[in-house]
Protein backbone atom coordinates (compact mmCIF):
# COMPACT_ATOMS: atom_id res chain seq x y z
CA UNK A 1 0.00 0.00 0.00
CA UNK A 2 1.69 3.54 -0.78
CA UNK A 3 1.92 6.68 1.56
CA UNK A 4 -1.21 7.95 -0.80
CA UNK A 5 -3.39 5.26 -0.05
CA UNK A 6 -2.66 4.84 3.54
CA UNK A 7 -3.57 8.70 4.20
CA UNK A 8 -6.57 8.36 1.49
CA UNK A 9 -7.87 5.36 4.20
CA UNK A 10 -7.39 7.42 7.18
CA UNK A 11 -10.27 9.58 5.40
CA UNK A 12 -12.92 6.69 6.10
CA UNK A 13 -14.27 7.44 2.92
CA UNK A 14 -15.55 11.32 3.59
CA UNK A 15 -13.78 14.72 2.25
CA UNK A 16 -14.44 18.14 1.50
CA UNK A 17 -15.15 19.43 -2.03
CA UNK A 18 -15.03 22.65 -2.79
CA UNK A 19 -16.63 24.37 -6.54
CA UNK A 20 -16.67 27.40 -8.10
CA UNK A 21 -19.30 28.72 -9.96
CA UNK A 22 -19.42 33.19 -11.00
CA UNK A 23 -17.38 33.13 -8.81
CA UNK A 24 -19.02 31.80 -5.68
CA UNK A 25 -17.15 29.54 -3.84
CA UNK A 26 -18.95 26.47 -1.93
CA UNK A 27 -17.64 23.49 0.35
CA UNK A 28 -19.68 20.22 0.63
CA UNK A 29 -18.59 17.45 2.73
CA UNK A 30 -19.28 14.17 0.88
CA UNK A 31 -18.34 10.14 0.63
CA UNK A 32 -16.25 8.54 -1.10
CA UNK A 33 -14.81 5.14 -2.94
CA UNK A 34 -11.28 4.83 -3.65
CA UNK A 35 -10.43 2.71 -6.65
CA UNK A 36 -7.97 -0.01 -5.90
CA UNK A 37 -6.36 -0.17 -9.44
CA UNK A 38 -6.03 3.79 -10.18
CA UNK A 39 -5.79 5.23 -6.21
CA UNK A 40 -6.12 9.26 -7.84
CA UNK A 41 -9.57 8.31 -8.90
CA UNK A 42 -12.27 8.31 -6.23
CA UNK A 43 -16.22 8.06 -6.47
CA UNK A 44 -18.77 10.09 -5.28
CA UNK A 45 -22.75 10.32 -6.07
CA UNK A 46 -25.05 13.25 -5.74
CA UNK A 47 -28.48 13.71 -6.86
CA UNK A 48 -29.14 15.33 -9.94
CA UNK A 49 -30.72 18.60 -9.50
CA UNK A 50 -28.28 19.97 -6.70
CA UNK A 51 -26.34 23.33 -6.30
CA UNK A 52 -23.30 21.19 -6.54
CA UNK A 53 -23.97 19.69 -10.14
CA UNK A 54 -25.12 23.15 -11.40
CA UNK A 55 -21.24 24.17 -9.91
CA UNK A 56 -19.70 21.07 -11.53
CA UNK A 57 -21.47 21.68 -15.31
CA UNK A 58 -20.24 25.29 -14.96
CA UNK A 59 -16.74 24.08 -13.55
CA UNK A 60 -15.40 21.15 -13.15
CA UNK A 61 -12.40 22.05 -11.33
CA UNK A 62 -12.56 21.28 -7.38
CA UNK A 63 -10.14 21.69 -4.54
CA UNK A 64 -10.73 18.96 -1.85
CA UNK A 65 -9.25 18.12 1.83
CA UNK A 66 -9.83 14.62 3.26
CA UNK A 67 -11.07 14.89 6.76
CA UNK A 68 -7.81 14.65 9.10
CA UNK A 69 -7.38 11.85 11.60
CA UNK A 70 -5.90 12.22 14.82
CA UNK A 71 -2.55 12.71 13.61
CA UNK A 72 -4.05 15.83 11.57
CA UNK A 73 -3.27 13.47 8.30
CA UNK A 74 -4.91 14.37 5.12
CA UNK A 75 -5.11 15.06 1.03
CA UNK A 76 -5.20 18.08 -0.16
CA UNK A 77 -5.64 19.78 -3.76
CA UNK A 78 -6.41 22.28 -5.58
CA UNK A 79 -5.35 20.27 -8.98
CA UNK A 80 -8.33 17.90 -9.19
CA UNK A 81 -11.61 17.74 -11.64
CA UNK A 82 -15.14 16.00 -10.81
CA UNK A 83 -17.03 15.01 -13.44
CA UNK A 84 -19.55 12.60 -14.46
CA UNK A 85 -18.46 8.68 -14.89
CA UNK A 86 -18.26 6.57 -17.48
CA UNK A 87 -19.07 4.10 -15.18
CA UNK A 88 -22.10 2.67 -13.57
CA UNK A 89 -23.02 2.00 -9.89
CA UNK A 90 -22.18 -2.12 -10.16
CA UNK A 91 -18.93 -1.05 -11.45
CA UNK A 92 -17.85 0.99 -7.90
CA UNK A 93 -20.09 -0.07 -4.96
CA UNK A 94 -17.50 -2.25 -3.69
CA UNK A 95 -15.24 0.71 -2.95
CA UNK A 96 -17.89 2.33 -0.75
CA UNK A 97 -16.90 0.59 2.83
CA UNK A 98 -18.15 3.36 5.27
CA UNK A 99 -21.36 2.04 6.26
CA UNK A 100 -22.57 5.83 6.87
CA UNK A 101 -22.43 6.59 3.13
CA UNK A 102 -25.02 3.84 2.73
CA UNK A 103 -27.40 5.44 5.19
CA UNK A 104 -26.99 8.99 3.79
CA UNK A 105 -26.96 7.05 0.48
CA UNK A 106 -29.83 4.17 0.43
CA UNK A 107 -30.33 4.41 -3.24
CA UNK A 108 -27.01 5.33 -4.68
CA UNK A 109 -27.53 4.05 -8.08
CA UNK A 110 -29.95 6.17 -9.02
CA UNK A 111 -27.72 9.20 -8.01
CA UNK A 112 -25.26 10.78 -10.65
CA UNK A 113 -22.23 8.79 -10.37
CA UNK A 114 -19.52 11.24 -9.95
CA UNK A 115 -15.36 10.63 -10.80
CA UNK A 116 -13.24 12.74 -9.00
CA UNK A 117 -9.46 12.60 -10.70
CA UNK A 118 -6.59 13.81 -8.65
CA UNK A 119 -3.59 15.53 -10.27
CA UNK A 120 -1.83 16.28 -7.93
CA UNK A 121 -1.65 16.35 -4.13
CA UNK A 122 -0.36 17.18 -0.84
CA UNK A 123 -0.02 14.67 1.82
CA UNK A 124 -0.23 16.87 5.21
CA UNK A 125 -0.11 15.96 8.68
CA UNK A 126 0.88 17.37 11.55
CA UNK A 127 4.77 15.41 11.37
CA UNK A 128 5.06 17.36 7.55
CA UNK A 129 4.27 17.32 4.20
CA UNK A 130 4.91 15.20 1.22
CA UNK A 131 3.45 16.76 -2.78
CA UNK A 132 2.28 13.84 -5.13
CA UNK A 133 1.85 14.39 -8.65
CA UNK A 134 -0.04 11.43 -11.00
CA UNK A 135 0.38 10.48 -14.32
CA UNK A 136 -2.22 12.42 -16.96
Amino acid sequence: MTLFEEYAQAARGLLYVATEKDGQPSLRIMGFGLDPEHPNHWYLVSQPNTGKMADLKANDKVAIMTVMNENGARIESNRATLKPSDKVWDDVKDFFTNPVFHKNHPHPEEEVLLELTIHAARLASYAGNEVMTFEA
